[in-house]
């Protein structure tokens, strides 16, 4: 294994750029972020960097450096709303966490999204089925039914008289009846949890998003989770400073998985598979900078206190939660944008999210499927079993056809393994317009588009 360590740092002094996914260590992060302060290196992690950039936008209106929700307050929550979460994906160890917690705790759920999961039937209290890509209205409305009785600053008022309700309800197919019956969930005493997925940090729209939503955590008290994409984009998304791009030459760098993850709770957390005396793989890349180390105690206490990480002694590192990332206060620039025309995804659609490639999913050559409803078959004049290609921000799958019965309209669910494998895909919106190909070549769907 050291030499595998050693190859890849002589790797690291030659590369311009860094690529990286986001389960490395709080550690490695750090040490990654060193050689970018002090060589100059490109930091390149597509899973993190959506994240980051939604939760500066965040910041800017909440005043927080990162969300302040946890998951003791969702537990104890009378009503918890989703949006843009897919609680199939199996990208982040945060939609189990939250799903169990669903489950447990049974509080009023109302479930936003633009597709019904019938998994989920049985928790739901209310399903708003809103139109792809309409979430900045999404969000604008959600902020002016929370917002409607609260006292506010003079400009936000200002900013929420300019919406125009009912086109936004009109384009995003989200009525003003469903957002009462969902304030008729929620009464004076009712403690509130708003849990936020990945569906929203590619969204194009990202930052007006983040803001929206963020005025709700500051005027109205709503327990606020933005559930990481990736298991440790947070802790990335707080140390690094990440780019969209790669400059010059690059290496795609391996995680030795030493060290410490920050999990959606915002608790730090080791991983459970190493010892704390391994720290092999960390020394090997900092002594790139000329630091070498014998504990990981010495690198863990030097993760950013200005971003919310603490000092830690020996036996804390033992801890299930060692410590929770503390929110730092900033100052807030609340500068939200006119809302304009919300986009129009009109014909068939399909829906990319991670899929676990586990040793059971290997051995049945990881059901390359693409699943729809029988309107989707018919939208598309496709068959059960057909065998179809097309390509999403660069990326080709080829899959067989799966008529769901379980499902319904004209968006279909693209489960895929190979999600890491392009950084366009990583960052992209992850509802897209389907053009394909049958593998006789003949070309149906949408692509005249």
């Amino acid at each position: 294994m050291e030499s595998t360590y050693e190859s890849q740092k002589e790797k690291i002094v030659e590369a311009d750029s860094i690529v990286f996914s986001a389960d490395i260590t709080n550690e490695e992060a750090h040490i990654i972020q060193e050689l970018k302060e002090k060589q100059g290196k490109t930091l390149v992690c597509p899973e993190a960097k959506g994240y980051q950039d939604f939760l500066k936008a965040y910041s800017s209106v909440s005043g927080y450096h990162v969300f302040k929700g946890d998951l003791e307050t969702l537990a104890a929550s009378d009503v918890v709303i989703s949006l843009g979460v897919w609680f199939q994906d199996e990208s982040t160890e945060s939609i189990p966490v939250v799903h169990k917690l669903l489950e447990e705790k049974k509080p009023k759920f109302v479930y936003m999204h633009p597709i019904e999961d019938a998994e989920l039937q049985s928790r739901i209290t209310q399903f708003i089925k809103y139109e792809v890509g309409s979430e900045e209205g999404v969000a604008a409305l959600l902020a002016d039914a929370l917002l409607e009785d609260k006292t506010l600053p003079q400009e936000i008022e200002d900013i929420l008289e300019d919406l125009d309700i009912g086109y936004l309800s009109a384009e995003s197919n989200v009525g003003e009846e469903e957002l009462e019956s969902m304030l008729d969930l929620i009464d004076d005493t009712a403690t509130l949890s708003l849990v936020i997925g990945s569906d929203l940090y590619t969204h194009p729209k990202a930052a007006q998003i983040a803001k929206l939503i963020a005025l709700l955590e500051q005027y109205a008290g709503v327990n606020i989770l933005c559930l990481p994409p990736a298991d440790n984009a947070l802790g990335v998304a707080l140390i690094c400073d990440l780019e969209d791009v790669v400059q010059g030459q690059k290496i795609i760098y391996k995680s030795c998985q030493e060290g410490t993850y920050v999990n959606s709770d915002k608790c730090l957390t080791v991983n459970d598979e190493m010892q704390a005396s391994d720290v092999d793989g960390l020394n090997s890349i900092a002594t790139i900078l000329g630091v070498d180390t014998q504990t990981l105690l010495a690198y863990t206490n030097q993760l950013p206190k200005e971003k919310g990480f603490q000092i830690l002694s020996e036996g804390d590192i033992k801890k299930p939660c060692i410590y929770r990332v503390i929110p730092q206060e900033q100052i807030r620039d609340i500068v939200i944008d006119e809302i304009d025309d919300l986009p129009v995804y009109d014909g068939a659609v399909i829906y990319t999210y991670k899929k676990a490639e586990n040793e059971i999913a290997k051995e049945r050559e990881k059901e390359e499927i693409l699943r729809g409803s029988q309107q989707f078959a018919m939208a598309t004049k496709l068959q059960d079993g057909d065998l179809i290609s097309f390509e999403i921000e660069g990326v080709k799958f080829m899959r067989v056809f799966k008529i769901d019965t379980s499902m319904k309209g004209i968006i279909a669910l693209n489960p895929a393994y190979e999600i890491n494998l392009s950084a366009s895909l990583l960052s992209s919106y992850r509802f897209s317009r389907l053009a394909f190909e049958k593998i006789n070549n003949q070309k149906i769907g949408n692509n005249d588009e």
